[in-house]
């Protein structure tokens, strides 16, 4: 932007400027000068101040110049010429030339002074980058920048020692490296480093506050679980903080009370919590100080706990009704602030929930009608209410529910559940889930289906709900309505475990044993040390045909949980119908020594042995089938056979009498009878026999003729796997969801550990893969018939 043209642009100065030397100063115009700026001449003569050199016109009596000046030309001062601004005096082309300087000299790097900053520069840096590392997450570069910070540190005290700066050293510098270098130990559970460290740094006369650093060696002995050298570490920290920082002091009491609890000296834990409470209290502390009531057993302490625990004040603003400003549940607000508010209020009220739970069922003692939990849960509804926490009220309620599902008593907990019917849609669509789930273990399907549709009437987007329905649907062998509600639950919420669980499940049910596969192998990825889903991966390999894939799985498995019967068995079925039948044996003889009254592999195993005519062997086995199964002869048939076959005629005709004398009417043991009499020259037996064998051919045609089960009767079915393996649905918080209530093992509920897997591994006989040496599967031939002379 160009400079405006000077008005008072060529007026010269007047004469009585150009008369005044150097050695004089202007004096100031008297009353007979005439006043400047009047357009008058002076009674001295001297030109006025308007007028013109040249005798153009006067200058506008505006003007706010003094007189006899004028500007310079305007070219000359944009142009910087000659005439224009010189602060030095005398420079311009009418003044004298002044000496000029040249360019100013650059500081030389390689002195001693530069190289010591230059090596605390890249001490600073090192220290950021390794708190930048920390924060990361990357806590062995963390520890790698320290230590370099550390060795760049001691050099640059070596610099200033050589060059005699000992006056420049930065004492905080030393101290920060130090520090940093011990919080990387901590951090990476190098605690006798970390330990060394801080003893280093508050021995040093020179650090004031290092003996707050006590605290920081507490820690470190408490994370070694030295918790005697952690309480006498915080207590010297303690006498080390002014009284002023109450705070701190308060924070390192909470750890002191800590270090006592984990002690089990629950009195000195509770002066330490009780202190806090009642200087700093927060909820965390208030909890704390309820456990350890809890754990001395002081039914009247416990009560005065909670109660101070319902006082600690709200971390966040609330209105007079007692809900927050801000609603924190809906998904607008996203702010770190927001974060944690809602962080501090989940805290807050798991926190109250859960010392609810612990002292509820034993702040009151219990009568002979009068169980004391239900009133030490509706106290504690009633405080929490009182204290303007009507919500969590509501669920400790709920929790007091729980309590009589806990103890068998389901009616009992249904009416406490019902009692929520007509409150707040929240509480219905729970209570809802909640009954669904109670009517289901007691078999009533058709009630949990109506709670389980309530409930998702009330919320469609109820995934406890929709997998409810789908387990009722399951119940009623209506597997694609199953399949259907599972798939719909996983669409609401896709880490749903029991929704995917019981659809993989579903798809096995429908023979869809790849989508099923699919659902399996996705649980396995969000609950990967679940030994239900590697099972029931290895299961639909195995239904698949990919028998390497199964037996890899099932090896991972064997290693989570060793020396499980079904996991051996279901091996050692994979390996007989892959016809390895040495691992097959090996699989099922330790199947059989960890559980031995599975009637499966004992049917494997005895078939197994008289198939390679090792009856000996095949004896112990199918005599213990028949001690576990006394009403199936069959066993018993076997034994006596293995002892025919072994030559030992007198125990196998023991055995058939035996028989006979517990079962008369069975036509096979006495066909056995006539028989071995006929060899061994009975005579006597052979004729009795062989009357009673015609009157038991006569009654087994009337039996044919009008079909009716008993004893000895129809062919013997092994226990058989089931596709209906452990696993599942369990409880959630407060919102539970239920199994069908199938014939046991039920495909949703984990069986016991040691029966857990046992249920299922597909359907394969017991001498599934040699072909034909089922005996428990066929009626007895003539093979094991004494025979015919």
């Amino acid at each position: 932007m160009e400079d405006d043209g000077d008005l008072y642009t060529g007026y010269a100065p007047g004469v009585a400027d150009a008369a005044v030397t150097d050695s004089q100063q202007p004096t100031a115009q008297n009353a007979f000068s005439g006043r400047p700026g009047s357009g008058m001449a002076s009674r001295s003569g001297m030109p006025g101040t308007g007028t013109l050199v040249g005798g153009e016109d006067g200058r506008p009596m505006t003007s706010n110049k003094g007189s006899g000046y004028k500007s310079a030309p305007k070219t000359a001062s944009r142009r910087g010429a000659a005439g224009g601004f010189d602060p030095l005096g005398g420079s311009g082309p009418t003044g004298p030339a002044l000496p000029t300087s040249g360019p100013l000299q650059k500081r030389s790097e390689s002195g001693p002074e530069e190289m010591c900053r230059d090596t605390e520069r890249k001490v600073n840096t090192l220290l950021e980058e390794s708190t930048q590392c920390a924060r990361d997450g990357d806590l062995g570069m963390a520890l790698e920048k320290a230590k370099e910070a550390g060795k760049k540190e001691r050099l640059l005290v070596k610099q200033r020692e050589q060059h005699g700066l000992q006056d420049s050293q930065n004492i905080d510098l030393t101290y920060a490296v130090c520090f940093n270098l011990a919080v990387m130990y901590q951090k990476n559970a190098l605690y006798a480093e970390a330990l060394q460290t801080y003893t280093h740094v508050i021995r040093n006369k020179q650090f004031g506050h290092a003996g707050r650093l006590r605290v920081n060696m507490g820690n470190c002995y408490f994370e070694q679980r030295r918790y005697p050298n952690a309480i006498k570490m915080y207590r010297m920290a303690l006498d080390q903080v002014p009284s002023t920082a109450k705070e701190v002091r308060f924070r390192i009491m909470r750890n002191i009370g800590h270090a006592f609890a984990k002690l089990g000296q629950y009195q000195d834990a509770l002066h330490s919590y009780d202190a806090v409470m009642e200087a700093c209290p927060d909820h965390a502390t208030g909890f704390n100080l309820v456990v350890c009531c809890y754990a001395l057993g002081d039914r009247e302490k416990m009560r005065q706990a909670f109660t101070q625990l319902l006082s600690v004040p709200a971390p966040f603003e609330t209105d007079d009704s007692g809900e927050t400003d801000v609603e924190l549940d809906t998904p607008m607000h996203s702010d770190d602030l927001h974060d944690e508010m809602r962080r501090q209020k989940i805290l807050a009220h798991r926190l109250t929930i859960s010392a609810a739970r612990l002292i509820a069922p034993s702040i009151f003692p219990s009568t002979g009608t009068d169980p004391g939990y239900e009133k030490g849960y509706d106290w504690c509804a009633e405080q929490i209410k009182s204290a303007g926490m009507s919500q969590l009220g509501a669920e400790v309620e709920m929790a007091k529910a729980i309590a009589h599902l806990e103890r068998r008593d389901f009616e009992s907990a249904v009416s406490e559940l019902k009692k929520f019917e007509k409150k707040e849609l929240a509480l219905r669509t729970r209570v809802a889930t909640n009954l669904s789930f109670l009517h289901f273990l007691e078999g009533n399907v058709d009630e949990a289906q109506k709670y389980a549709d309530t409930a998702v009437d009330y919320d469609r987007y109820n995934a406890n709900a929709l997998v409810n329905q789908g387990n009722c649907a399951y119940a009623r062998a209506d597997f694609a309505a199953a399949r259907n509600a599972y798939l719909e639950a996983v669409g609401v919420e896709a880490d749903c475990a029991e929704a995917i669980y019981n659809l993989g499940l579903a798809h096995g049910k429908l023979g869809d044993w790849q989508a099923a596969l699919h659902a399996f192998s996705k649980l396995n990825r969000l609950v990967p040390k679940s030994v239900e889903t590697l099972y029931q991966v290895a299961a639909c390999y195995d239904a698949l045909g990919q028998f390497r894939q199964a037996l890899k799985w099932l090896d991972v498995l064997a290693t989570m949980v060793p020396h499980d019967p079904g996991i051996l068995a279901f091996m050692g079925s994979i390996h007989s119908k892959t016809g390895d039948e040495g691992r097959a044996l090996h699989y099922y003889s330790e199947a059989h020594r960890t559980f031995p009254v599975n009637m499966d592999v004992i049917s494997w195993l005895g078939a197994y042995h008289v198939k390679n005519e090792v009856y000996e062997k095949a004896i112990p086995y199918f005599d213990l089938a028949s001690r576990i199964q006394p009403s199936e002869v069959k066993w018993q048939l076997m034994v006596a056979s293995c002892y025919r076959r072994v030559g030992n005629y007198a125990l196998s005709m023991n055995k058939y009498r035996d028989i006979h004398k517990h079962h008369p009417h069975n036509v096979e043991c006495l066909r056995y009878l006539v028989h071995l009499c006929t060899d061994l020259g009975l005579k006597e037996e052979v004729h009795e026999y062989v009357v009673k064998l015609r009157k038991a051919e006569r009654l087994a045609a009337e039996v044919a003729a009008a079909p009716a089960d008993g004893p000895g009767a129809g062919e013997f079915m092994p226990a058989g796997w089931s596709e209906d393996r452990g696993g599942g649905a369990g409880l959630s918080d407060f919102a539970m969801t239920a199994p069908p209530a199938a014939e046991p093992p039920s495909p949703f509920q984990a069986p016991h550990k040691e029966q857990r897997l046992a249920s299922g591994a597909g359907e394969p006989a017991p001498g599934g893969g040699g072909g034909g040496d089922e005996w428990g599967n066929e009626v007895l031939g003539d093979d094991l018939l004494p025979g015919f002379d």
